[in-house]
């Protein structure tokens, strides 16, 4: 699965969305093999960080004028979160740019890291760990939930995995890593 994968994210040509620095975050999509199948990392936020408290969310965050691109961004996020290594990481491609409902354009990467491995949770970022298994993601079926936002009722994507909802801009990528893997023309 993974020479598939790695295949169809390099033949992907991403789209990228311009905006203000001020509202660039990045994210890395760690992918990992445990027992014959691969597995995608998420983490759930904890109920003391700025925005998305106790979501369901990929390693990531804010753009800083130190980092030197979006990809930097999302691995110096994921060695902040979780204590993933820049040099244990291979970036195997990226998805489209998302505009999130809070406003945020997202720069997602897709990494492959190894396994097993001695993650190191930042308490002020991360509650846990959440390792879900690719079979799943490709026999799953999105919902569409409603929530509020700044007074107003809107329609966000969800789907839920052994009892976390994970919804929003997250599930959104979830499914266009999926879409990719199943495109027969890529």
């Amino acid at each position: 699965m993974i020479p598939l994968l790695k295949r169809k994210l390099r033949a992907y040509s991403p789209s990228l969305l311009d905006s203000d620095v001020s509202i660039r975050a990045s994210v890395l999509i760690p992918i990992f093999e445990h027992d014959g199948d691969l597995r995608i990392l998420l983490t759930k936020r904890s109920t003391t960080v700025t925005y998305h408290k106790g979501e369901i969310s990929f390693p990531g965050g804010m753009y800083e004028e130190t980092d030197r691109d979006a990809e930097r961004t999302a691995l110096r996020e994921s060695v902040e979160e979780i204590g993933l290594r820049e040099e244990d990481v291979e970036i195997v491609g990226r998805l489209d740019d998302m505009r999130t409902v809070t406003g945020f354009v997202i720069t997602p990467y897709v990494g492959l890291i190894p396994y097993p491995y001695q993650f190191r949770l930042n308490p002020d970022e991360v509650e846990h760990l959440i390792y879900l298994p690719f079979p799943f993601l490709m026999k799953c079926e999105m919902e569409a939930e409603s929530t509020e936002h700044q007074g107003r009722i809107v329609q966000v994507p969800a789907i839920y995995y052994e009892g976390e909802r994970i919804w929003g801009a997250t599930c959104k990528l979830l499914f266009q890593l999926r879409r990719i893997l199943e495109d027969e023309a890529l």
